[in-house]
């Protein structure tokens, strides 16, 4: 016989789901099988496969060791490739003491039991481009190891993991997921956009009304670079109809915006992400005829030297700055209509204020 306690990050899931973690190898007919013949049972009773598990469940296995082995699942205590998961762990840790400087004492913007808001450092990727690549994914993994929030075994079943994802140069808020139901949350408000997601850019030029840009996105997967076309939806759907055969639906965008300083060579914006593609902003503003101050991809290269050169500016001037939460029920109730801020450094005023 062995047990497993249901740990907060492993809440909020199917009992069935929780086994396919346990014993990633058994097929569902044995699983569901061991639960009819009450060879594995929830706190002590009967269950069916179906039942949402709650933190400090138990879950009885009365199989022998050899079997939960024979269907790759480790035993309580146990790690599976000790040198493997030895060498993950101080990854997370090394990239814990990398970023630690750089996040800083007021970095932790918001925490509880499910979600972490971190101001995500300019230069920092939010998930790795490539395997030798360490970012804030690796950062919060090892953050949550040093506060003892999750071990190695429990890393096995449920991985935390950021929710939303900055470009490299780009600052401020990003939100990650300690749970399972935190993911699960949070991913929901980010499909259905009811998640309110607002950025401040630094751009070229005076602008001096706020308003929209609308229009279709579509990716170069040579220069990695996003054309975009505005489109008049006559129909008033997101549809409308598409430029040179664009994919549709799926690579519309939109996004408003509202100037805080109007400055005469750069002003200060501020955006609201209503749709959330790769380099979306960027692209729009550049469109628009105001490109982001410092953007090597969209922006205007003579002024960007310009400016590295008064300012030593690295990177585009873009920031996420407030993030808000929208009416919210049941055990994330406490989330509903906050407000998460994160202001971005003081140079974004500094240059568009300046006279």
């Amino acid at each position: 016989m062995r047990e497993w306690t249901v740990g907060s990050a492993e809440k909020d899931q199917r009992l069935s789901r929780y086994l396919q973690r346990k014993l990633p190898g058994a097929p569902s007919s044995f699983l569901y099988k061991m639960l009819r013949k009450k060879n594995i049972k929830l706190n002590g009773k009967k269950a069916s496969g179906s039942e949402l598990l709650h933190g400090g469940d138990l879950v009885t296995f009365f199989l022998s060791d050899e079997t939960i082995r024979g269907f790759g699942g480790i035993l309580p205590g146990e790690i599976a490739d000790k040198e493997e998961q030895k060498e993950a762990l101080l990854e997370y840790e090394r990239a814990y003491r990398q970023f630690r400087s750089r996040v800083g004492s007021d970095g932790i913007l918001y925490e509880d039991a499910d979600l972490l808001a971190v101001k995500k450092p300019v230069g920092v990727l939010s998930q790795k481009a490539s395997d030798t690549d360490r970012s804030m994914n690796e950062w919060f993994v090892g953050y949550l190891l040093e506060k003892g929030e999750i071990s190695a075994e429990q890393l096995r079943e449920f991985r935390p993991s950021i929710c939303n994802r900055l470009d490299r140069n780009t600052g401020g808020i990003l939100l990650c997921a300690k749970t399972l139901s935190g993911a699960r949350e949070t991913g929901k408000l980010l499909r259905d956009r009811s998640l309110r997601k607002f950025y401040q850019a630094a751009v070229l030029g005076t602008v001096k009304e706020g308003g929209s840009i609308e229009g279709y996105l579509q990716k170069d997967g040579v220069t990695n670079l996003v054309n975009f076309q505005r489109t008049v939806d006559t129909g008033g759907n997101e549809g409308g109809v598409l430029p040179d055969g664009l994919p549709g639906v799926s690579n519309w965008t939109s996004t408003t915006y509202r100037p805080l300083i109007t400055g005469k060579k750069y002003s200060l914006l501020e955006l609201e992400l209503i749709t959330g593609k790769t380099h979306q902003i960027r692209s729009h503003l550049a469109s628009a005829g105001h490109p982001i101050l410092g953007d090597p991809k969209y922006g205007d290269l003579a002024i960007n030297e310009k400016i590295r050169r008064e300012y030593g500016l690295r990177g585009q001037m873009l920031w996420c700055c407030r993030i808000e939460f929208p009416e919210m029920t049941g055990s994330f109730e406490r989330l509903s209509h906050r407000v998460i801020v994160c202001d971005p450094p003081a140079l974004y005023r500094e240059i568009t204020g300046k006279k």
